[in-house]
């Protein structure tokens, strides 16, 4: 009858050191050839002993791998490293990024677009009716006979600034944003030549001409491209002046009849009726500085 061993037993068993007098695992094989059968408590202390040093082995071995070589984690983080310039903005444009916030956050005025008339804004129409027609005024005369004249001429070239009139353009050409010119064309084709030709004359900065009075009364490119950092004079069909509006889009206009679509497509009308008052507004609603 063999002994009962107990976890603390074979536990105290499996801690002796390798030099103790237990049989060597050779000197059992040798018993074992000679036909002698192992202790069963001794041949489990052996398988044991084997398998807890093929495990040291084996860790110390990974120890010596990892010392050598850099960690997953290390890995990741270099890895990660080289793909930040890719995916994330690097250091500077950050920065750039940072300082044009700040600038918007200084100058709220940059998210406003605005959009001037030109007759009865800036132009005196008025004036130049009355010239054509030896002293009538638009409501004078018949539409045809008014618009008839004024095709016979280059009447749009040659029409005089309102009184007041450049004053609030110079105050428009401060804002960070240069203003468009949106005028509405009578349809004679020339009209639009015409007014172009006024405002690279007049308006004393680089102007640019875009046409959108398109065919059958639509608002679309006819000649020209819109570019950045000049005025572009936008020649269209009045009615159709609401398709320029969105949201901080400003236009300044004399004509009260276009404000509700104007308004309606998410954009802020202005009625003129002087310079003084305009230019009132605008600082009022933080589109120009106030003094």
């Amino acid at each position: 009858m063999f002994t009962k061993y107990t976890p603390a037993l074979i536990s105290g068993i499996l801690s002796v050191s390798a030099n103790v007098s237990i049989i060597t695992a050779s000197s059992w094989s040798r018993r074992a050839g000679a036909g002698c059968r192992c202790h069963p408590l001794l041949a489990f202390t052996q398988n044991r002993f084997t398998a807890h040093a093929s495990k040291k082995a084996k860790a110390e071995s990974k120890m010596k791998r990892n010392s050598k070589s850099p960690s997953a984690d290390t890995k990741k983080k270099k890895k990660q490293k080289q793909l930040d310039g890719f995916f994330r903005p690097s250091s500077s444009a950050v920065t750039a990024s940072s300082t044009a916030t700040s600038d918007f956050d200084e100058n709220p005025a940059s998210k406003f677009k605005v959009f001037c008339d030109l007759d009865g804004v800036l132009v005196d129409f008025d004036s130049g009716v009355r010239q054509l027609l030896d002293g009538r005024g638009p409501d004078d005369v018949s539409p045809g006979l008014l618009w008839g004249r004024i095709a016979q001429t280059d009447f749009y070239t040659n029409l005089p600034w309102l009184p007041d009139a450049k004053v609030l353009w110079e105050q428009l050409k401060t804002l960070p944003v240069l203003p468009d010119i949106l005028t509405g064309v009578p349809r004679h084709k020339r009209s639009k030549e015409e007014k172009f030709a006024w405002c690279k004359r007049e308006l004393g900065v680089e102007v640019n001409h875009c046409d959108m009075a398109g065919a059958k009364a639509s608002h679309e490119i006819v000649t020209g491209v819109r570019r950045k950092g000049v005025v572009n004079v936008i020649t269209c069909w009045s009615k159709n002046k609401h398709f320029e509006s969105r949201e901080n889009h400003v236009l300044i206009d004399d004509r009260l009849t276009l404000k509700k679509d104007w308004e309606k497509n998410g954009g802020m009308f202005i009625h003129h009726i002087d310079a003084e008052q305009t230019i009132s507004i605008l600082r009022e609603r933080g589109i120009l500085p106030k003094r």
